[in-house]
């Protein structure tokens, strides 16, 4: 029966709103409150602090890099350096690829097995199961997980060290020995920490507009002031030429002791715009730089890749290139005033002066010591006698 009562009110009963004035200083008080941190929500944070009165759309972007600079070790009086790296090193070599997209790679070590031919030799010995005590050890054809080659079936004593017997394979030969040229202390490509990189970066708002693009080589650049400027945060923010150990640094880590393995440096360009000023004078990037590789890991830290140059159809020469891979992370957003965006952001705000009453109506019902009273006067139920249908 409660239930059937319950929607029987719910069918036949109608609400219409009611106006009673209550006056209470308290209540009073706090609805005057309520309503005056909604107002400064509205205003203050969302109009304000947030834009709610201009539309956002995300940055479009592209990104080209020119790194420049040579390293010369022909007439160098250190006598550790071997002979094969003797020789001058430019963008051309140290730069691989040549181009990326929004990144860019430097080499600053490198080890170098030259002259390599297709033939058999031993397995490395400090691979796991390449050391053999007899050719049962080397089944022919198979091939270690990380092996540089098929096994022949021969177990033999190891070119790199003869004291143990390993694993012949066919494969190219000599293998790489992974040995820096000046150990673990220095790379051998310090100097690559005077290279520079000039970034060109293309940006536009295409929801405002085509009139919303520009790049952040600033409009009085000229030839002679690329040529001669270097980035720095406090006396040449917009320069777009960077020195690369300024970049490491800016980053927080020392240029040499990451050269030597290697690792990965995050540039971040910032376009945070105000379309509704003037778009040239205070649409401007800001730069950041952080390091993304995990510099305290065990197992494989650094950043380093293999590849090979071939003279004839049997001969190469293998370089293991170490160094660090720089990528530019372009982000941003522009914001340009917007009717519709400004009527719904307030509208959404108005909406919340409903909470007022609700607390209000709360405590003057449920809380207020007057309680029994104040709900005598804000509800008032009407029976209406001998209704007819339309007929009031």
């Amino acid at each position: 029966m409660g239930c059937l009562k319950a929607f029987s009110n719910f069918l036949f009963w109608y609400d219409t709103p009611k106006v009673v004035h209550i006056r209470s200083k308290k209540v009073g008080i706090l609805g005057r409150f309520l309503q005056l941190c909604v107002l400064s929500y509205i205003v203050g944070y969302v109009m304000v602090y947030k834009n709610g009165y201009q539309k956002f759309a995300d940055v479009e972007s592209s990104v080209v890099t020119k790194v420049r600079g040579s390293v010369a070790f022909t007439n160098s009086t250190n006598k550790n350096i071997p002979d094969i790296y003797r020789r001058i090193w430019d963008t051309s070599d140290l730069i691989v690829p040549p181009s990326e997209n929004n990144a860019f790679f430097i080499t600053t070590n490198i080890i170098i097995t030259p002259n390599q031919t297709r033939g058999a030799c031993s397995e490395d010995p400090d691979l796991y199961g390449a050391l053999c005590d007899s050719p049962r050890n080397c089944i022919r054809g198979q091939s270690l997980p990380i092996g540089n080659g098929a096994m022949t079936g021969r177990c033999i004593p190891s070119d790199a060290n003869s004291s143990v017997n390993v694993c012949e394979i066919f494969a190219w030969c000599p293998i790489e020995q992974d040995i820096f040229p000046l150990g673990t202390d220095r790379p051998l490509l310090e100097e690559t920490a005077d290279f520079t990189v000039l970034i060109k970066n293309f940006i536009e708002f295409p929801t405002f507009g085509k009139t919303f693009r520009r790049r952040n080589i600033m409009e009085d650049a000229n030839k002679t002031y690329l040529q001669s400027c270097h980035y720095n945060q406090e006396r040449d923010p917009f320069c777009p030429v960077f020195r690369i150990e300024d970049i490491v640094s800016l980053a927080g880590e020392n240029f040499t002791q990451l050269a030597i393995r290697g690792g990965v440096i995050v540039i971040s360009i910032d376009w945070n715009c105000n379309l509704d000023l003037d778009f040239l004078e205070f649409c401007k990037p800001i730069y950041s730089f952080r390091r993304a590789d995990d510099p305290n890991t065990n197992i494989a830290p650094g950043w380093n890749f293999r590849h090979a140059n071939y003279h004839e159809e049997n001969r190469r020469t293998l370089s293991k290139s170490y160094g660090i891979r720089f990528i530019i992370d372009v982000r941003g957003q522009g914001r340009k005033f917007d009717f519709l965006t400004t009527m719904l952001n307030i509208g959404s705000g108005i909406s919340l002066f409903g909470v007022t009453i609700v607390v209000c109506d709360f405590i003057i019902l449920y809380i207020s010591k007057k309680r029994t009273y104040y709900k005598g006067v804000k509800y008032l139920f009407a029976d209406v006698v001998n209704e007819k249908f339309m007929g009031f």
